[in-house]
C-alpha cells in the first residue's frame, strides 16, 4: 500500500519536478463524476483523499445532486440487492405508453448469514443514504457508491420492530433511531428506544464513540409505517398505533427531532386510521415538501385507481389537514388486474408516481399529472422479470459520502 501511495502521490515522488492540480481544479473534475466513481480516487494523494471527504465538497456535490433528481428502484434476486437509478428528467420526458431502458447496478448486501425477507424492508432515502435491517443488525448504505457500514448490534437482547434514518442539518449528523420490545403478541407497545450517530461524512466520529445510546420516550407508541425525514427541519414522521392490539389501538402521527432526540405527537384528522391489514395499507410520502398520508386501499387501487391522501399543511401550535382525492383516467388500461401503489408525488413536476408491488412482467411505472389530469405508463426496460420485495423512491440525489 505505502508504494501504491508513492507511486500515485506526485507529493511523494522522489527526485523531478512535483506536479499538482490546484485544489478548485480537483473539485471541478469530481463534481463531474458520477458517485460511483469517487471512492475509487481517495488513493490518488492525500490532498484528493481530504478533499473528498471534505464537508465543503460534500456540501457542493449533495446540492448538485439536487438539480438532477432521480428514481431509486430496489429490489432483490438470490441474497443480493440491486439498485437502479434512473433520472427523472429521463421519465418526465416519455410519452405515453414509452419505455425506457436502465443498466441495473448492484452489489451483494449479503452479512455472512442468510438473508430473511423482511432485511430488504428498505428505508426511504435521506440525503443519498438508507437504512436497512436484518435481523439484529442494522446496516445504512449509499447505493450510489455501492458501500454499506453494518453497525454495531443493538444493546439488548429484544427484538426489533422498526428503525428509521434521520438527519439533523445543523450539526450534519446522520442518526438512526431503532425500537425494541420484549414480546411481539398482545398489545405490544415499543419499549426499548436507541440511536446510532453517524457524521455527516466529513464528521465521522471515532470507532470507539460510535455506539448505541438509550434514549427516552415518553409516548408509548408501536410503529405501524416506513418514516420520512425532511432535512429542511431535520424530523422524522411516522404513522403509529398506541397499541398493536387491533380492539383497543387509537392512530397517531409520531414526530422524532433528530438534534433534540425528542418525540411528539401529531393527532390524524377525525375518522382517519392508519391501516395496516392484508388489504389496506397506509403509508407516509413527501408530497412538495409536506408529510402526507397516502391510503392504499387494496378495493379502490385495483378497481378504480383512487387513492386518498391527507396533507399536513401546517406543523405548528395547532397543525391542519387537507384532503386530496387522487383519481387515474384509463386506470385499468394501464395496470389490468394488477396491484400498484401510489409512491407520492415528484418535487419538481408534482406528477404522481404508481408503481407495481409485485412485477411478474416487465417493470413499469405510472405517472399521473393532476392538473391536466392525464396519466401515462412507462416500461421500465432491462431490469428483469420477476422482481422481489420492489421498493421505488422518489427525488434520490447521487451522494459522494464514503461509510
Amino acid at each position: 500500500m505505502e508504494r501504491v501511495t508513492k507511486i500515485n502521490d506526485p507529493q511523494k515522488r522522489d527526485g523531478g519536478p512535483s506536479f499538482s492540480l490546484p485544489e478548485d481544479l480537483i473539485i471541478e473534475i469530481l463534481l463531474n463524476l458520477p458517485a460511483k466513481s469517487i471512492p475509487k480516487l481517495v488513493v490518488v494523494s492525500k490532498l484528493w483523499s481530504s478533499i473528498i471527504r471534505s464537508k465543503h465538497f460534500i456540501d457542493i456535490y449533495l446540492e448538485q445532486s439536487l438539480t438532477r433528481p432521480c428514481f431509486l428502484i430496489s429490489f432483490h434476486r438470490d441474497s443480493i440487492r440491486f439498485f437502479d437509478s434512473i433520472p427523472l428528467q429521463s421519465l418526465e420526458a416519455a410519452s405515453p405508453s414509452s419505455s425506457y431502458t436502465s443498466t441495473t447496478s448492484s452489489f451483494p448486501l449479503s452479512l455472512n448469514t442468510r438473508l430473511y425477507p423482511l432485511s430488504y424492508n428498505v428505508s426511504p432515502p435521506v440525503r443519498g443514504l438508507i437504512c436497512f435491517q436484518d435481523l439484529d443488525r442494522v446496516a445504512v448504505s449509499n447505493p450510489s457508491t455501492g458501500q454499506f457500514l453494518v453497525l454495531p448490534k443493538l444493546n439488548t437482547r429484544r427484538r426489533g420492530i422498526s428503525r428509521f434514518l434521520g438527519y439533523d442539518p445543523v450539526k450534519d449528523e446522520y442518526k438512526v433511531l431503532c425500537m425494541t420490545v420484549s414480546q411481539v403478541s398482545g398489545p405490544v407497545v415499543s419499549e426499548e428506544h436507541q440511536v446510532f450517530t453517524l457524521g455527516g461524512g466529513a464528521q465521522k466520529k471515532e470507532k470507539e464513540e460510535a455506539t448505541w445510546r438509550m434514549i427516552e420516550c415518553k409516548v408509548p407508541h408501536c410503529p405501524a409505517t416506513k418514516g420520512i425525514c425532511l432535512t429542511t427541519n431535520g424530523v422524522i414522521y411516522y404513522g403509529a398505533w398506541s397499541t398493536r392490539d387491533r380492539a383497543t389501538r387509537g392512530s397517531l402521527i409520531v414526530c422524532f427531532d433528530v438534534r433534540l432526540e425528542e418525540f411528539t405527537l401529531v393527532k390524524l384528522p377525525n375518522g382517519v386510521e392508519i391501516d395496516g391489514g392484508d388489504t389496506d395499507q397506509s403509508e407516509l410520502v413527501n408530497y412538495q415538501g409536506k408529510i402526507a398520508l397516502l391510503n392504499n386501499s387494496w378495493v379502490q387501487n385495483i378497481y378504480y385507481g383512487r387513492f386518498d391522501m391527507w396533507v399536513l399543511e401546517d406543523f405548528g401550535v395547532k397543525p391542519e389537514w387537507s384532503k386530496i382525492s387522487i383519481v387515474v383516467p384509463s386506470w385499468n388500461d394501464f395496470v389490468g388486474k394488477r396491484l400498484f401503489d401510489c409512491r407520492g408525488a415528484i418535487l419538481s413536476s408534482g406528477n404522481f408516481i404508481f408503481s407495481p408491488v409485485y412485477s411478474d412482467s416487465p417493470f413499469c411505472i405510472i405517472s399521473y399529472d393532476r392538473e391536466k389530469d392525464i396519466g401515462r405508463k412507462v416500461v421500465i426496460e432491462g431490469l428483469g422479470n420477476n422482481l422481489c420485495s420492489v421498493s421505488v423512491f422518489l427525488d434520490h440525489v447521487e451522494c459522494p459520502i464514503l461509510l
